[in-house]
């Protein structure tokens, strides 16, 4: 290779190995860097109002405290609390009992579909996640950290970062593929993750006072299941006939309208006003983000792989389109 070749590869090589390197570094705080991304575009109209009164550094911090009390506290411990229920419904035997009273209904029979060994696997599952949500506390800590750091820094220079990120488009339309990525992720934070959040503690207040024990678990489920149209459904019709079966009707008429409000108001007619219109993201995107992201990302790629997702189809419709 000539004298001429390696200064020209050089500098590639270097750029490369540099690029490589710096992946391994941030690989473990990728999520928490996603995720500050994320709510530092939720929460930049909030200090941008405060930025008017107060000095933007002031009003950066302020709303980082807003967010961690209002966020993650209530996270914090609705977590404990699920963790507490689930490690009750493994022991108690509760769960078994209620799948021994779904297989004695007569079209299960009919169909000889044994639940027993699917139980089995959900409480195999559920130790699993107990035992690795007590091991990542140190690593949550450290990733809530990072997350709220950038969160900082991401509100106090949201302005340049804008356009900075425009600057590095590689496109014609830029402006136009920026506010299409934009109207996204509101769509899907908006209309479907503050929906969930929504669904998900008005169904644990419609559980608590249809006297379930176990309220928080299908609540976290229903907003798990909001993700998918029609999906809330899932939950709360299978937990009504069990009531209806256990003839305990003023609990299964509580689950019965908190259901119907969940299903036909607040999925519908509220998620169509916060986000607009055209509230949904296509289903199959959502789908395939929720089941693809959450082995990449966690919990959190139940919002970020459908994120990744639409925005990569997005740019690719962008290419096809200059070409």
């Amino acid at each position: 290779m000539r004298k001429e070749e390696i200064h020209r590869y050089l500098p590639i090589i270097i750029l490369l190995a540099l690029v490589t390197l710096s992946f391994f570094i941030v690989k473990p705080y990728i999520v928490a860097l996603i995720g500050a991304f994320i709510l530092s575009y939720i929460l930049y109209p909030i200090h941008k109002k405060l930025e008017k009164k107060i000095p933007s550094s002031l009003s950066a911090l302020i709303t980082l405290i807003g967010a961690i009390a209002i966020i993650f506290l209530p996270i914090i411990l609705v977590i404990k609390e699920i963790v507490y229920q689930i490690s009750l419904a493994i022991q108690s035997g509760k769960i078994t009992e209620i799948v021994t009273k779904i297989e004695s209904l007569e079209f299960i029979k009919k169909y000889g579909i044994n639940l027993t060994d699917l139980t089995n696997k959900f409480a195999e599952i559920g130790v699993k996640t107990l035992s690795s949500i007590t091991v990542s506390v140190a690593t949550s800590i450290v990733i809530l950290f990072v997350m709220g750091f950038t969160m900082y820094y991401l509100l106090l220079n949201w302005p340049k970062l804008s356009i900075k990120i425009k600057r590095y488009i590689p496109f014609a339309n830029k402006d136009r593929l920026v506010s299409d990525m934009a109207d996204t992720t509101k769509k899907i934070v908006h209309g479907t993750l503050l929906i969930a959040v929504i669904e998900a503690i008005t169904a644990g207040i419609g559980f608590k006072l249809a006297g379930i024990d176990f309220y928080l678990i299908l609540a976290t489920l229903i907003g798990l299941f909001a993700f998918i149209p029609g999906g809330p459904a899932i939950v709360w019709v299978p937990a009504l006939i069990i009531r209806l079966i256990e003839k305990n009707y003023l609990s299964a008429g509580i689950i019965l309208a908190f259901g119907l409000f969940i299903s036909i108001y607040l999925d519908t007619i509220l998620r169509t006003r916060i986000a607009g219109k055209d509230s949904r993201v296509h289903p199959v995107i959502v789908l395939l983000g929720i089941l693809g992201g959450t082995p990449i990302f966690g919990i959190a790629g139940i919002v970020v792989g459908p994120l990744l997702l639409s925005y990569t189809l997005e740019i690719l419709e962008e290419v096809l389109n200059e070409h």
